[in-house]
């Protein structure tokens, strides 16, 4: 046996002893998903989700993956997360171990009720997302937190943003562990960029960018370099004609309430030589 090989079971042997411990003391171990594998499970072949710890492969089948029901393992793929181990099944030369994270979640949720505070920073599992929402696991705690939580600058549709299988960090924002009811914002994370108002001077004229056209509320625009969003009411239709979403454009800025935290002016269009009146509220 060469230097390397024996290396490499010393190590295996290592952590085969870790998983055994943790499946005896129901401790959670964190994993990596590589892929998806069929295991042959009491003669019959169960989808699961091919994990990686420390040298040794893993595996956690599709019923015990999660408790939501997933049309698809395949978003799990390269992500990181926590588990149960349910078994170890290892010879003289390999070893392979069974992970539950169900149960893992089940766990979690209930040391997340008693000791979560208002203000408490997180790690959060991305189980799903819609245009107007993220769907999160904070230990395993099921959340819906609306894209204005996500962040200050303004995004259409949250599925190009933010992918399944994502982990982002969120802090409580609001929690009541009697009713098991708690509100989480990303957003708050970033610095406000409203303390930035003042930049912008009226009379002034600043980079911006089209985020968003809605004929009936009105052009979305962001302004460079601190990203605050601007709403202007939709131009004429000679000028309208010409906006599209991603267009850079320039807000000739006509005042600035502090108090409000709102910057009033016109969108500039060079190309077509026109203004629209714009405003942020």
């Amino acid at each position: 046996m060469t230097i390397l090989e024996e290396q490499l079971k010393e190590k295996r042997m290592y952590a085969e002893a870790n998983l055994k411990d943790a499946r005896r003391f129901k401790r959670f171990i964190t994993v990596t998903s590589v892929g998806i594998e069929e295991l042959q499970m009491a003669g019959t072949a169960i989808e699961c989700l091919k994990v990686y710890y420390d040298g040794i492969y893993g595996y956690i089948p599709k019923n015990k993956m999660d408790d939501y029901e997933f049309r698809s393992l395949y978003a799990f793929v390269d992500a990181d997360f926590e588990v149960i181990v349910e078994d170890v099944v290892s010879d003289e030369n390999s070893a392979y171990f069974i992970a539950n994270r169900t149960e893992a979640l089940s766990i979690q949720a209930s040391l997340f009720w008693n000791s979560a505070k208002e203000g408490k920073v997180y790690s959060s599992f991305v189980s799903g997302v819609d245009k107007a929402n993220l769907y999160l696991i904070v230990n395993g705690v099921r959340s819906r937190m609306p894209k204005e939580e996500y962040s200050y600058a303004y995004y259409k549709d949250m599925r190009e943003v933010v992918g399944r299988g994502e982990r982002i960090d969120v802090k409580i924002i609001s929690i009541n562990a009697d009713e098991q009811k708690v509100k989480f914002s990303r957003r708050i994370l970033e610095a406000d960029p409203a303390v930035f108002l003042a930049d912008y001077k009226p009379g002034g004229s600043y980079a911006a960018e089209i985020n968003n056209i809605n004929p009936e509320l009105g052009v979305f625009v962001t302004l460079k370099p601190h990203n605050i969003s601007a709403l202007a009411p939709f131009p004429s239709m000679r000028v309208g004609q010409h906006l599209k979403e991603g267009q850079k454009c320039q807000l000739k800025v006509s005042r600035v309430d502090m108090k409000t935290g709102h910057i009033y002016g016109h969108i500039v269009l060079p190309r077509v030589n026109q203004m629209g009146k714009a405003s942020r509220s």
